[in-house]
C-alpha cells in the first residue's frame, strides 16, 4: 500500500486529473458522472447555488457556491473560525516542535511553516480535514492583516485516514500554501495542504502561484469569513496559533464543524 500510495502522489498525475474534471464534454456524460458523484457522496445540494444541471464539469461542483440565504456566514469578532467545512481531526497545545499527525506520529510544525517560531509560551494547532463530500471553498478565520505567504513544492499523497496512517511527516512532504497572519501584534498561520487528486489550490489574493518555496509579502487587511480560496478536490487546513492569543472553544477532536464555528476564543 506505501508503494502505491508513493506512486499516486507524483504530483503529474493530480494535475492531470484537474484537467479531465474540467472537461465538459459530451454533456450527458458529465450530467451523469455528476449525479454519480453526488449520490454516492450524499451531498446536500439545499445548502448550494443552483442544482445539478447548472454544473457543466466536475470541477464546478467541486467548487460550488454555498446559498448565502441558507447557509449565511455571520463573522464572530472574539473568534478564530473554522476556514472550512469538514472534520476536527485534532486540536492540540504544544511546547515544542512536534504536532500529532495521528496517534504514534508526528511532524515538526518549523518544517510545515518553513519559519521558526518560539514554542516556550505554547501554540495550538487544529487540523481540519476537508472530504470529497465536502464544501471546497475556504475563508479568512479572522479579520486582521494577512502578512505574507509561501508556496512550498512538494509531493501530494492523499491526505485521508489511510495516508495519515501510513505515510510519515506527510502534511510536511505534501504541497502546501502557508499563511501568516497578525493580529493584536502577534503571529499565526494557516497552512492549505495539497492532496491526491487536488487539481491545484487556488487562492483569491495570489494572482499567479509560483511554486517556489520562497516567502512573499501581501501586507493586505482581510475580513473574516470573505473568501480566501479554494481545493479542486478534499484537503486538510492547518491552524496554528499561539496560547498568549487564544484559548480553545469547546470544539472536540474527531466531529465535523462548518465554517464559521469558533475554534478559538480570542483572549
Amino acid at each position: 500500500m506505501r508503494i502505491f500510495l508513493s506512486l499516486i502522489s507524483f504530483p503529474i498525475f493530480s494535475r492531470l486529473w484537474g484537467h479531465i474534471a474540467k472537461i465538459k464534454h459530451p454533456g450527458f456524460l458529465v450530467k451523469k458522472i455528476i449525479h454519480l458523484y453526488q449520490t454516492h457522496y450524499n451531498i446536500n445540494m439545499d445548502e448550494y447555488i443552483g442544482n445539478l444541471e447548472d454544473y457543466r464539469c466536475l470541477s464546478n461542483f467541486f467548487i460550488r457556491h454555498l446559498d448565502p440565504e441558507k447557509r449565511p456566514l455571520s463573522p464572530k469578532n472574539n473568534a478564530i473560525v473554522s476556514p472550512a467545512d469538514g472534520t476536527l481531526l485534532n486540536i492540540e497545545k504544544i511546547y515544542e516542535d512536534k504536532a500529532t499527525q495521528v496517534k504514534g506520529k508526528f511532524y515538526s510544525i518549523t518544517q510545515l511553516i518553513k519559519e521558526k517560531v518560539d514554542f516556550s509560551k505554547g501554540w495550538f494547532v487544529a487540523t481540519i480535514y476537508l472530504s470529497p463530500s465536502d464544501y471546497h471553498r475556504f475563508h479568512y478565520p479572522l479579520s486582521g492583516e494577512l502578512k505574507s505567504f509561501c508556496h512550498s513544492t512538494g509531493s501530494l499523497f492523499p491526505v485521508n485516514s489511510k495516508g495519515m496512517n501510513l505515510i510519515d511527516r506527510l502534511f510536511v512532504r505534501n504541497e502546501r500554501i502557508i499563511s501568516k497572519f497578525e493580529k493584536q501584534g502577534l503571529s499565526l498561520y494557516m497552512v492549505s495542504v495539497g492532496a491526491t487528486n487536488v487539481g491545484s489550490i487556488k487562492m483569491e489574493f495570489i494572482s499567479k502561484l509560483k511554486r517556489d518555496n520562497k516567502w512573499k509579502q501581501v501586507k493586505k487587511r482581510v475580513k473574516q469569513l470573505d473568501e480566501m480560496g479554494r481545493f479542486e478536490m478534499g484537503s486538510t487546513i492547518i491552524l496554528l496559533c499561539p496560547n498568549e492569543l487564544v484559548e480553545p472553544s469547546k470544539k472536540t477532536n474527531n466531529q465535523k464543524i462548518l465554517v464559521g464555528e469558533p475554534i478559538f476564543l480570542l483572549k
